[in-house]
């Protein structure tokens, strides 16, 4: 199915960031394949990477490395999608796995004309199904770096199915100057993400799978300081090439899964930090920066010292407490490093023959790294959050149109083992005004009925049509932080909490039982106030915003304008959305187990503007049905009516994995064909 669009040339919006037109602008078709693939889980090897690289199959790789992915055109990660802003971009998204649905979402795109495009299952589509396609059409609008993942309620994005979404402004002539641009992925991996969310689901929500086994830099594993030195030859270090004497804009995309955050340093190196999340801010110089989920960075870095490898750390400063040697948790496993490396690499130097790193303040391979200059900086940090702010400023009004507290937290009952059934019991929330509603799949997409039926007990917030500056009061009752992203829109963080006790030592911040804590009892919430955790309900708790104590710190006059903010436990953050842009917009935690196991809500944003739907959105039904469990193993047996009976279902999805292995067979015959002809 190809959806055609159109899009008037000229469209004037009114919103909060002022008057924007659009002016003429190229049309640009992707294909995206979606297959199961099973890959080297600490050497992807796809076409294109290398020269000589070859797609791997289960037949050639150790049984202890493999992996099981769902990927984009055989990539890891996707393929960049890379246009100016107000371009239009086509993706016709065709899904050749043979049994999962799926959805992509294009995470920073604000798709406001075409709602129905944002790819989020159960809100603007439904999964498409394997063997059918869609055609995702939209404007790219903002400019800024971005990416896109696919939405399903599994591990899909976990598996390797993301890659960056690049949209170019073409003037830039506010920032400082720069010779060229790279990308960089900073992602996680698991060897099996669906046990991990298992094992998440089990053990009430802790956060059991920061144990994650490797981070890795545009796909390829970067090694952890304490584990054993890889063979370099077969498992090298990423490197991220720069040439003497020019000067780039790395765009660092944190496209992981679970693990919450990164500090980034490169050891010799300035940098310059230029823009958050899409959004350009006043240059400042850094010596670090803190990327959460779903963040983007922007720095400015000169290849100026002398050439030779330079190690990039990328430092999980929350699982450092679970390293060997310190107390760890229940529920949690010990973690062989927190530190990971890439390096900085110039050109034409000799080949890497260094064994692992134990610090970034190293050698360097040779050169000799100075200090670097400039300040540290931490959006988690109340005091780092002035440090710079948006190139274009707009203040918030003392008093907003709408205000709404929405908590953080955890139900139960809870499974007490790992479990392959439904994930029907409760789970995260987001709550709002002491609702505790649990998120659960409309079957009919939410924006297909524009929140009209069967949605009167979902966590969707109806925004009024008259209101325009909406205040958002999270607070987080559990020892579990979380990345919240906002779909279709921006927000403007105006207060965070400033919990020394929490931030510095993130250990006993978790351990913190509800009768130690330093909150004033009038600020003191728990989680699940009609239940039992199972026996450690005392750990889920937070301190919660007061108006009264905290309105004074607010910034209004320059608040810094995102789409997605790190909540550490136990905290509380002020948010402030313009409500503009008609849709039905996803609000949820980022870290993609959370996603399946309730962590969601919505803003159901001026409906009467909401525009109708193409009949070529993939939908199900009939309304008003929601789904009362979140079965995303068995997902397509709630299609099975659609599709036709379990016959013919097994029949085409044999077939689809006898042509799968017969196409891996010719691939392996072919490969050793060619590693015959090389020989001779």
């Amino acid at each position: 199915m190809k959806l055609t669009i159109l899009l008037t040339t000229v469209v004037v919006i009114f919103t909060a960031i002022g008057t924007t037109t659009v002016t003429k602008a190229e049309h640009h078709n992707f294909d995206f394949v979606v297959e199961d693939w099973v890959v080297d889980f600490l050497r992807p090897t796809f076409p294109g990477t290398k020269k000589n690289s070859k797609r791997q199959t289960p037949f050639s790789i150790p049984d202890e490395n493999r992996k099981g992915a769902i990927l984009v055109n055989g990539q890891y990660p996707g393929p960049t999608i890379e246009v100016f802003e107000n371009d239009t971009v086509s993706i016709n998204v065709i899904n050749k796995c043979i049994s999962e649905t799926t959805t992509i979402h294009w995470h920073g795109i604000h798709p406001f004309e075409t709602p129905w495009t944002d790819g989020t299952l159960g809100v603007s589509q439904a999964g498409i199904r394997p063997g059918e396609n869609f055609t995702y059409e939209f404007r790219a609008w903002p400019a800024g770096t971005h990416y896109w993942h696919s939405h399903m309620d599994g591990m899909q994005s976990a598996k390797g199915m993301r890659g960056p979404f690049i949209v170019k402004s073409k003037d830039v002539s506010h920032l400082p100057k720069y010779d060229e641009e790279q990308v960089v992925v900073l992602a996680d991996e698991w060897r099996d993400p669906e046990v991990c969310l298992k094992l998440e689901g089990a053990m009430a929500g802790n956060d059991v799978c920061s144990d994650i086994d490797y981070a890795s830099v545009n796909g390829q594993v970067a090694w952890g300081n304490l584990q054993k030195s890889p063979n370099l030859k077969q498992y090298p270090y990423p490197l991220i090439e720069v040439e003497e004497g020019k000067c780039y804009r790395m765009r660092f995309i944190m496209m992981a899964s679970n693990a919450e955050n990164y500090i980034v340093t490169t050891a010799g190196h300035d940098m310059t930090l230029i823009s958050l999340d899409g959004v350009d801010v006043r240059p400042i110089q850094i010596t670090e920066f803190n990327l959460h989920i779903g963040e983007r960075a922007d720095v400015i870095l000169c290849a100026n010292q002398k050439p030779g490898y330079y190690p990039v750390e990328l430092k999980y400063d929350y699982a450092c407490a679970l390293t060997p040697g310190h107390f760890i948790p229940p529920g949690f496993h010990p973690v062989s490093s927190c530190k990971f490396y890439s390096f900085l690499h110039y050109i034409n130097q000799k080949e890497w023959t260094y064994g692992a790193p134990n610090s970034p303040k190293g050698t360097g391979g040779g050169a000799h790294p100075g200090p670097v200059s400039g300040v540290p900086f931490d959006l988690t940090n109340p005091g780092d959050w002035n440090k710079t702010e948006p190139v274009v400023l707009h203040p918030e009004p003392d008093v907003p149109d709408a205000q709404y507290t929405i908590a953080l937290g955890l139900k139960g009952p809870l499974y007490s083992k790992p479990t392959d059934e439904p994930l029907t019991m409760g789970r995260w929330y987001m709550d709002i005004d002491g609702r505790q509603e649990t998120w659960s799949k409309p079957l009919t997409p939410a924006l297909h009925t524009k929140n009209k039926c069967g949605a009167s007990k979902s966590p969707i917030l109806d925004i009024p049509e008259n209101v325009s500056s909406v205040e958002i009061v999270l607070n987080n009752l559990s020892p579990t932080a979380h990345n919240i992203h906002l779909h279709g829109l921006l927000f403007q963080v105006i207060n965070i909490a400033n919990y020394e006790w929490c931030n510095v030592n993130k250990t006993a911040c978790f351990l913190m039982p509800v009768q130690a804590n330093p909150c004033p009892k009038e600020d003191r919430e728990r989680a699940d106030k009609n239940g039992k955790i199972l026996g450690i309900e005392d750990l889920y708790w937070g301190c919660t915003y007061n108006a009264a104590k905290h309105k004074a710190t607010e910034n209004l006059k320059t608040p810094l304008r995102k789409d997605s903010f790190q909540l550490w436990q136990r905290s509380w953050a002020v948010l402030r959305i313009h409500a503009w842009a008609p849709g039905i917009w996803q609000f949820h935690c980022h870290m993609e187990q959370h996603i399946p196991l309730g962590m969601i809500m919505a803003l159901n944003i001026k409906p009467s503007l909401q525009p109708p739907l193409p009949d070529s959105v993939p939908t199900e039904g009939p309304c008003p049905v929601w789904s009362k469990n979140m079965n995303f193993y068995n997902q397509d047996k709630e299609n099975t009516k659609l599709r036709g009976d379990d016959n013919t279902i097994l029949k085409n999805e044999n077939k689809l994995l006898t042509d799968r292995i017969e196409e891996l067979e010719k691939q392996l015959k072919d490969a050793k064909s060619d590693v015959q002809c090389d020989d001779q």
